[in-house]
């Protein structure tokens, strides 16, 4: 794979920068989703205390952003 990578970027440093060996990407519909699995039983009290067997919890770092339609069917929208 590198090897495509610096076909494809040949300037490209190959370091890696990330302060992080995993990231996730959940994706919701809107906001209120999120809202709605935080303030669920299941996720309060198996998915979230879970987080610990897998993260290391106080170096976690969130990123928030969202999808925004711009042309759709070749139309601007």
């Amino acid at each position: 794979m590198m090897e495509d990578l610096d076909k494809l970027f040949p300037n490209l440093p190959l370091v890696n920068r990330a302060p992080y060996d995993a990231f996730v990407q959940i994706i919701f519909k809107d906001v209120q989703d999120y809202i709605k699995v935080k303030d669920d039983p299941h996720y309060r009290t198996v998915v979230n205390p879970d987080h610990a067997n897998f993260a290391d919890g106080p170096n976690t770092m969130m990123s928030f952003g969202w999808f925004e339609r711009h042309v759709a069917d070749g139309k601007l929208v």
